[in-house]
C-alpha cells in the first residue's frame, strides 16, 4: 500500500554558526638607539713610593774563623766578604763589608688621563617610521667612589693585613673622611 505523505518522517536540518578568531601581528612602531663616545681628560694625582739602595764598601781586616753570614742592622744589610791569607797558619779575615742602606722617597705624580663615556639617544618610531619623543627614565650607574665604599664594606679582613691608605689608593676622591 502506498504511503501517505503525512505518514513519512520529515527531516529538518539544524544549522549552527561557529566563529574562528585569529590575531595577526602588525608593526605599530619601533625603537632606534644611537650611541656615541665622548672623551674628556681628567687630572689624577697619586703618590708613588720609590726605593734606592746606597752601597758602601768598608775595609775591616778583621780575623774570623770562616765564612760569615749576612746580617741586618737597622735599614742596612751587611754582607761580609772573606778571603784566606797565608801566615804561618791559615786564618779567616774579613777584608771588606758591603753595607746596603735602603732609602724611600715619596713623589707626587700628576698625569692627564683620557676618560671615555658613552651617551645614547633613544628614538621611538611610529607605524609609519616617523620618530616621536618619549621621556625614558635614565638609571645612573654607580660612581667609582660608591663601588669602592661597597667593596671595602664587603671585604673579608685577613688577620694582620692592612688596608691601603687613602694616600696610596688609586680610587680616592677629594672628600676627606
Amino acid at each position: 500500500m502506498p504511503e501517505h505523505p503525512v505518514d513519512r518522517d520529515l527531516v529538518v536540518p539544524i544549522v549552527q554558526e561557529q566563529l574562528s578568531v585569529d590575531a595577526e601581528p602588525v608593526v605599530t612602531g619601533g625603537v632606534r638607539v644611537t650611541k656615541r663616545v665622548e672623551t674628556h681628560d681628567e687630572l689624577i694625582e697619586q703618590q708613588l713610593k720609590t726605593s734606592h739602595a746606597d752601597v758602601k764598601r768598608v775595609k775591616t781586616n778583621r780575623i774570623v774563623d770562616g765564612p760569615q753570614p749576612a746580617e741586618r742592622v737597622g735599614d742596612t744589610l751587611i754582607i761580609p766578604i772573606v778571603s784566606e791569607i797565608i801566615h804561618v797558619q791559615k786564618q779567616w779575615v774579613v777584608t771588606e763589608e758591603i753595607h746596603i742602606t735602603q732609602r724611600e722617597a715619596l713623589e707626587t705624580v700628576r698625569q692627564s688621563v683620557p676618560v671615555s663615556h658613552e651617551e645614547a639617544e633613544v628614538e621611538r618610531l611610529d607605524e609609519s617610521g616617523n620618530t616621536f619623543t618619549e621621556n625614558v627614565p635614565v638609571q645612573r650607574a654607580q660612581t667609582p667612589q660608591s663601588i669602592l665604599e661597597r667593596t671595602q664594606a664587603e671585604t673579608v679582613r685577613t688577620p694582620g693585613a692592612k688596608p691601603l691608605s687613602r694616600a696610596r689608593s688609586l680610587l680616592k676622591t677629594n672628600n676627606p673622611r
